[in-house]
């Protein structure tokens, strides 16, 4: 007990949470992947989920986890340990990363669930029969359950009911739209000294994004409103997710992450003065007060000697 109340150890223990955390919310995506979706009644005669299913997919999921969580792990240890030389930085780059995507993901898999929407290629999945013949029209007032569905592959057939939201969509703007966004902190894009080479960098990840969510319309794997959802899921975390770690994109120290979590209360004396000084400096090499200025300074000198033009 006597060791939990040394601040640096309050502090590891701290940011150890929040990586369990990531790993039970993980656990969780793949125990709700394994249940069963609502069933929805539908019509053989619905346009909408009669288009035939694609044998493969434009953007299978192992090239999904590559564009949306391997490419921003690898452009976030450059820049951030390569460059700016800091692993604080690189901690809470990955940890905001993980935070943006598992957030998105169990979010968007409750959804899928209990929605059970079913998907533009459902018929063709479904294949849907009644005394050893096919539904082709349907009875007038009648709607039909899974029960007629032919289809042996329970695996397919399930995974043809959860076409709300997309979770393409919301993967890809969860990874990528945290990436624009911790790079356009580094890059300080809100400055006002207007870079249009900082935009191009920015959209490039947005664009990614975009064209995931299309893939995924054109495979007849979603509708355009389950990819606009998604898209909207995906970017609402990514930037709760970055605000955790990381100032807004607005501010003068934007390409720093937040100062690491203060426990120096733990080993204050009546005075208010700390027994250990320095010692959560020490241990991430920032200051975790308000005190905190460190590598705003340059920065700020630089915005002061700027002078306003003359009327």
């Amino acid at each position: 007990m006597q060791a939990l109340r040394n601040p640096t150890t309050r502090l590891y223990a701290s940011y150890a949470f929040d990586w369990i955390f990531c790993v039970i919310i993980l656990i969780l995506f793949f125990l709700l992947d394994r249940a069963e979706p609502f069933h929805r009644q539908f019509s053989v005669e619905n346009t909408a989920i009669m288009f035939p299913m694609k044998a493969k997919d434009t953007i299978p999921v192992w090239a999904l986890v590559l564009i949306a969580v391997v490419f921003p792990v690898l452009m976030i240890a450059v820049v951030a340990v390569g460059v700016r030389r800091s692993i604080y930085d690189f901690h809470n780059g990955i940890l905001g990363l993980l935070l943006s995507i598992l957030l998105t993901t169990i979010f968007t898999q409750v959804m899928k669930v209990t929605v059970g929407k079913d998907r533009p290629d459902f018929l063709d999945r479904c294949q849907p029969m009644q005394n050893g013949a096919p539904i082709l029209h349907d009875v007038p007032l009648q709607l039909w359950s899974v029960d007629v569905c032919s289809q042996t592959n329970k695996a397919i057939l399930k995974d043809g009911m959860r076409s709300f939201p997309s979770g393409h969509a919301s993967t890809a703007f969860a990874g990528l739209f945290f990436l624009s966004l911790w790079m356009g902190g580094k890059m300080h894009v809100f400055d006002r000294r207007g870079y249009s080479l900082k935009s191009v960098i920015l959209i490039v990840p947005i664009l990614a994004a975009l064209l995931v969510a299309i893939s995924r319309i054109e495979d007849y794997r979603h509708s355009a409103i389950d990819v606009t959802w998604g898209s909207i899921i995906g970017i609402f975390f990514a930037i709760f997710a970055y605000l955790q770690y990381y100032p807004s994109l607005f501010s003068k120290a934007s390409h720093i992450p937040h100062p690491p979590r203060d426990f120096s209360y733990l080993t204050r004396n009546s005075d208010g003065r700390s027994n250990e000084p320095g010692c959560l400096e020490n241990a991430t090499g920032i200051r975790p007060n308000h005190e905190f200025v460190d590598e705003t300074r340059p920065y700020l000198h630089d915005q002061a000697q700027e002078q306003p033009l003359q009327q």
